[in-house]
């Protein structure tokens, strides 16, 4: 998991690049299959299965993108690519067409709203060790996917569509946030809430200036660090009462 993540945010091939971001997601699948956790809130295999099967599904969306962009550049070259992408060698038509395959498959990591719903299940079933590099990186992958790949080479597609994208933001924030006050699993509210800061990240992006897309990069190293700390306090918590609901934790009257 950790090879791909370093993978993608090393690669200077588009091949390579989408080859480590799919990498980074298929242990995802083992780890909280094998070794996650079965509780009254959620099934390890039902939220192992869902996570992959979305994933994997929003990747062929970008795999598409990806290589209709090869099929008009003849190069994996992602350097190359960005400025052939500033010459405009990618017609508007072009860029309408596949920026949405390229940016939905790249947003189900991040993950967007309506397509959030495998995340909190996710990090509920996951242990304590992978909801951190969950939380903490993977979710980065996605957002570093739209930046590096979709934003820089379909730039007037771009300007077209990251509107609407702020729109469903709004849906990640508020909605992320209202349901993380409402869950009673300490997993699920920072898996929720999680939804919701990544709403903050996409929003910077869908601002299309330059302090929101250095406010988006600085937020998500924020929630890298918070979240992953968040989880791993989650983690210690439960090696001492083996309950992670909010409601069995509090209430000194019940405990005496």
């Amino acid at each position: 998991l950790v090879t791909g993540v370093f993978g993608v945010f090393v690669s200077l091939d588009l091949f390579f690049y989408y080859f480590f971001y799919e990498l980074a997601v298929i242990p995802m699948f083992l780890l909280i299959g094998c070794w996650g956790s079965t509780t009254k809130t959620m099934s390890r295999d039902y939220a192992s299965m869902k996570l992959v099967l979305m994933l994997t599904t929003g990747a062929v969306f970008a795999l598409v993108g990806l290589l209709s962009m090869y099929v008009k550049a003849k190069t994996f070259d992602m350097v190359r690519l960005e400025s052939l992408a500033a010459q405009g060698l990618f017609d508007r038509s072009f860029q309408m067409t596949w920026f949405p395959a390229v940016f939905l498959g790249f947003a189900a990591l991040v993950p967007m709203w309506p397509l959030h719903s495998w995340s909190p299940g996710g990090h509920a079933a996951a242990p304590a060790a992978v909801s951190m590099l969950h939380a903490g990186v993977l979710m980065k992958l996605g957002a570093y996917g739209i930046l590096r790949v979709a934003v820089t080479y379909l730039p007037d597609a771009a300007a077209a569509y990251l509107p609407w994208v702020g729109v469903l933001c709004c849906f990640n924030i508020v909605y992320g946030g209202l349901v993380a006050m409402a869950q009673r699993d300490m997993k699920f509210v920072v898996g929720y809430s999680s939804s919701s800061h990544m709403g903050y990240v996409l929003l910077g992006i869908a601002t299309a200036n330059v302090i929101g897309v250095q406010g988006a990069v600085f937020l998500m190293f924020a929630h890298g660090v918070m979240t992953a700390l968040a989880f791993s306090l989650i983690g210690f918590f439960y090696e001492q009462p083996h309950t992670r609901m909010l409601d069995d934790l509090g209430g000194l009257m019940k405990k005496l």
